[in-house]
């Protein structure tokens, strides 16, 4: 392998001893060929399971190509995520998590698209896995979820309107669905100790990329689990949600030349639609979370969403706006 890897596979580690061979194996099985290498880093986040050992038993079987970090104590996803930016070495960096898989032709497809316009951002869609993957599953479609919302073939551009758009309006902020040059990474940081981290810097990557691809293939097997952060949402999920969707709206509305009509509609609507979902989930009884959405409602639409509602409905989105309406009347966040 070269002194530097074309890629970087940034994998945090922390209680998945039952899935973390697989996953890495999922990394290490791929071989798009090439003079350059693939560098597979995993961050012990002081796992107190067998994923340590499991660890360092893949650096061991695979030196050269797999290196492991350790934290001495817990310091959560955030941080695992910014010590292994800091030290990856690969000319693009790519996050999996641990219980996570990479599908085959991954690395291939990835390596066909960077060498073929090597663009800032590489948008994959994933597709679900579950134990118990039925007839049920594949009809909803979870063979294949898109992460950007375009015609179904792909796209991609230097517009960053249109990336602002088909990422927002297909809801997939996830960090793992997207590959992009270390550069871009540089001066990015997770906000530590904190949920909601990857919607966080969302903004920040967009206004640091200048072209982006958007492959319509499933590269990424998402484990679905039982315990997702929206599934069981608390006063600290909640106020943590409230930040990271008030820096991510605040960060597009700053971006270099502003938003276009489509982009500006994206934002608001991808914010409207978090509210309502607020608006459902935060219990009656809980005034302080209420109050606290309300207010951070209002920083976001000071001048109302009658505008953003109005918009839903030229677009033919009149149940969507609809739906968002009755959720947040009926709290009265939109008094």
């Amino acid at each position: 392998m070269s002194d530097t890897p074309w890629l970087s596979v940034l994998m945090p580690v922390y209680k998945v001893e039952n899935y973390l061979r697989e996953s890495a194996e999922s990394v290490l099985g791929q071989d798009p060929g090439g003079a350059e290498g693939i560098e597979l880093v995993l961050l012990d986040d002081a796992s107190p399971d067998g994923s340590t050992e499991i660890a360092r038993s893949l650096v061991a079987a695979h030196p050269g190509r797999v290196r492991m970090i350790e934290h001495p104590s817990n310091r959560g996803l955030a941080a695992a995520r910014n010590t292994l930016l800091a030290n990856a070495s690969g000319r693009y960096l790519w996050f999996l998590d641990s219980d996570d898989v990479l599908l085959p032709g991954a690395l291939a497809g990835l390596k066909a698209v960077i060498d073929t316009s090597q663009p800032d951002l590489v948008l994959c869609d994933f597709r679900l896995l579950r134990e118990d993957f039925g007839l049920r599953h594949r009809l909803r479609g979870e063979l294949h979820r898109p992460s950007f919302a375009s015609s179904g073939r792909g796209s991609a551009g230097s517009s960053r309107e249109a990336l602002v758009a088909g990422l927002l309006e297909g809801r997939q902020l996830h960090v793992w669905s997207k590959i992009a040059r270390r550069e871009i990474w540089q001066g990015v940081r997770f906000p530590e100790g904190r949920f909601f981290e990857d919607m966080a810097i969302t903004g920040q990557l967009i206004g640091r990329t200048t072209s982006w691809v958007h492959v319509a293939e499933p590269w990424v097997g998402y484990r679905q689990r039982g315990d997702s952060i929206m599934a069981r949402m608390d006063a600290t999920k909640t106020g943590d949600l409230l930040v990271s969707l008030r820096q991510l709206h605040g960060d597009l509305a700053a971006l270099p030349g502003g938003q276009d009509g489509k982009a500006r509609l994206a934002a608001d609507y991808f914010a409207l639609r978090t509210f309502a979902a607020l608006a459902r989930k935060v219990p009656d009884d809980d005034l302080v979370q209420a109050q606290e959405c309300r207010d951070a409602f209002r920083a976001v639409f000071p001048q109302g969403a009658d505008a953003v509602f109005a918009a839903c409905r030229e677009r033919g989105w009149w149940l969507r706006a609809w739906r968002a309406r009755r959720s947040l009347d009926r709290r009265g966040w939109l008094q």
